[in-house]
């Protein structure tokens, strides 16, 4: 019981005393150097400070604030040992702190730390402030620490042995590795997704992760850690040009997310949020190395966390409109503004610090981008369907307008047959009513043309069957013979207009599915026909074919004026008819190639003037 009664003395001692003790079993341990504190707006020496008195606090978290903090503490080295000790303060960021070690009232050595202190001066490079002493076996030493920062200041040391200063250091180096390798992995695949899909969407998510990813290297120590050989002070006052950047571009990237209209709230809100992030990097800017004008314009930084409040709220805003995608963004959006308001109120010295608490918007951060990488995913993949669908409905709809299509055609080529049949029948009623002596000769001479024209309108009938017979399964045919098809379907609207049609057929034995190939040669021989009409010059339209290389290449060239633009040809909103056509015609012919066909079409300008380049795999 005695025992136990020194034993808690010496706790409650040592727990309300400003004193390290250093015992044989001694690893690690964090002190919260809380006691001992005095703030002045004057840069005293360390001999000046020593006659100071000190106040007592609980605090071990200081707001930001122009003057110099000092605090002291004893450490005593109990063994029978000398002690090489290393003193890591707890938060990266802060600007300037001068460490002074003293025994028997002398300065044993200083140690200059902080970020804004040159690589140079700096014993251990790490992105905290980091000094190590051999302390003597037996010995009580005086610790003094002065800090000077434009962020706040946490007096919070961790204290290791040289083992597990470094094996800490290494893990935490391995933590940080992990952590930039998914955002980098992130930005590249959104940054290909970008390139292929031309959304803006996935540009300002990989520039947004980009600068959240800036904020944490500088806020987090490491780019000092790096000794990129750049200016220290544009470095730290980089931290918060990256924030506000980082707000921007999400706030951009929800507008272009969510396609909110410019007349909407939303839209009005989300604007006027980025035009205060504009304002705020503005005012920050005009006093960009004046420290004094910073501690004015930090009451800004506040407004940053209502920003955050403000994209959660639009996110849950989103999602109550049914949009699946919309909860992904939501949770990374909750997750992040949780980390981000406690790291934020840590930093700014409103509640204390922890030792682990570091991890906490790293890892805040690293979540939020990698729900708003799965929100674009979701949101792609819905799109995507919807294209599908869309395409699917095109490709039923391309059966029932080339029918309407043929058909219009065949009326328009059967009717003068129709007409001559007519009058043939009519010729040889009216003989046998009128002059029945020379009806035989009549039949005779009308029925050789009477079957011409029936033949004709057979071979007219033929057509349809060729077109639309068996739609949904391949079939093998004679491309040359169903080229001819075609333009024999077109031919008054070639003979009208004094189009020629150049053929050069190879004898080609194809397999696909002939009504859907059929429709994508009427589009391109029914623009090409639309182009040259009205030209004044030779008109003429060259179909080829060959094979080459296991490929059956069909191209259709006419004498026209060439394209506008090549790039946009078979975009659905590019039309060769100006405001007489949809532009779903072209469009409509690529996905058909493509999707159903399994080949590719192509569209260049050549000397005589436009040409089409079918290719298609033979079977």
């Amino acid at each position: 019981m005695i025992k136990f009664i020194i034993v808690l003395s010496f706790f409650i001692q040592f727990s309300f005393s400003d004193t390290i003790v250093i015992n044989n079993d001694f690893e690690k341990t964090l002190y919260k150097s809380t006691k001992k504190v005095f703030s002045t707006p004057e840069n005293l020496s360390i001999k000046s400070v020593q006659k100071k008195e000190f106040s007592n606090t609980k605090k071990s978290n200081f707001a930001k604030t122009p003057n110099y903090i000092w605090t002291k503490f004893n450490l005593v080295n109990n063994t029978n040992r000398n002690k090489e000790l290393f003193f890591r303060n707890l938060r990266p960021g802060i600007d300037y702190i001068d460490v002074y070690i003293i025994k028997d009232k002398k300065i044993l050595d200083i140690f200059l730390l902080g970020d804004l202190r040159s690589y140079n001066e700096k014993r251990v490079l790490s992105r905290k402030s980091i000094f190590n002493f051999n302390f003597e076996k037996n010995s009580s030493y005086e610790i003094y620490i002065k800090y000077q920062s434009i962020g706040a200041v946490t007096n919070q040391w961790e204290i290791f042995t040289p083992h597990n200063f470094f094996r800490v250091e290494t893990i935490e180096s391995m933590i940080w590795g992990i952590i930039y390798g998914i955002f980098i992995s992130l930005m590249i695949y959104n940054s290909i997704l970008y390139f292929m899909t031309k959304n803006s969407a996935f540009l300002f998510y990989v520039l947004s992760t980009l600068f959240s990813g800036l904020y944490l290297l500088t806020l987090n120590g490491v780019i000092y850690q790096l000794d990129l050989g750049i200016n220290l002070y544009l470095v730290t006052i980089s931290t918060w040009y990256f924030a506000y950047l980082y707000i921007i571009f999400i706030l951009l990237f929800i507008i272009k997310f969510f396609n909110e209209r410019k007349d909407s709230r939303l839209y009005r809100l989300v604007r006027s949020l980025i035009l205060f992030q504009i304002f705020s990097l503005s005012l920050l800017s005009i006093g960009f190395y004046d420290n004094t004008y910073h501690y004015t314009t930090s009451k800004i930084d506040t407004f940053a966390l209502l920003s955050f409040l403000f994209i959660f709220l639009i996110s849950i805003f989103e999602f109550k409109k049914e949009k699946n995608y919309s909860l992904y963004f939501l949770i990374g959006q909750a997750i992040y503004i949780v980390c981000f308001n406690y790291y934020t109120l840590e930093v700014i010295g409103i509640i204390e610090s922890y030792q682990y608490s570091w991890i906490i918007l790293p890892i805040g951060l690293l979540l939020e981008v990698i729900f708003i990488s799965l929100a674009l995913n979701a949101k792609m993949n819905m799109v995507e369907n919807e294209k599908v669908e869309i395409e699917q409905q095109l490709l039923e709809q391309s059966r029932f307008t080339n029918a309407g299509r043929t058909i219009s055609y065949i009326i328009h080529q059967i009717k003068r047959p129709i007409s001559q049949l007519g009058s043939q029948i009519n010729l040889i009623e009216a003989t046998s009513m009128l002059d029945k002596k020379n009806l035989p000769s009549t039949i005779e001479e009308t029925l050789p043309k009477i079957k011409t024209t029936l033949e004709y309108i057979n071979e007219v009938n033929h057509s349809v069957d060729t077109l639309f017979l068996n739609p949904n399964g391949k079939e093998s045919f004679s491309l040359s013979k169903q080229l001819n098809v075609l333009i024999s379907l077109l031919s008054d609207y070639l003979l009208k207009h004094n189009i020629e049609v150049k053929k050069e057929f190879e004898d080609i034995e194809i397999k696909t599915y002939k009504g859907s190939l059929s429709n994508v040669i009427m589009v391109i021989l029914e623009n090409a026909i639309y182009e040259l009409k009205n030209l004044d010059k030779q008109r003429f339209i060259k179909i080829s074919t060959k094979t080459i290389s296991g490929l059956i290449y069909i191209e259709i060239e006419d004498s026209g004026n060439g394209l506008d633009c090549v790039e946009t040809i078979f975009s659905s909103s590019y039309s060769t008819k100006l405001h007489q056509g949809s532009g779903v015609g072209l469009s409509l012919a690529k996905i058909i190639t493509e999707k159903k066909l399994e080949g590719k079409i192509l569209a260049i300008n050549t000397s005589l003037g436009a040409k089409f380049i079918l290719k298609l795999p033979i079977k």
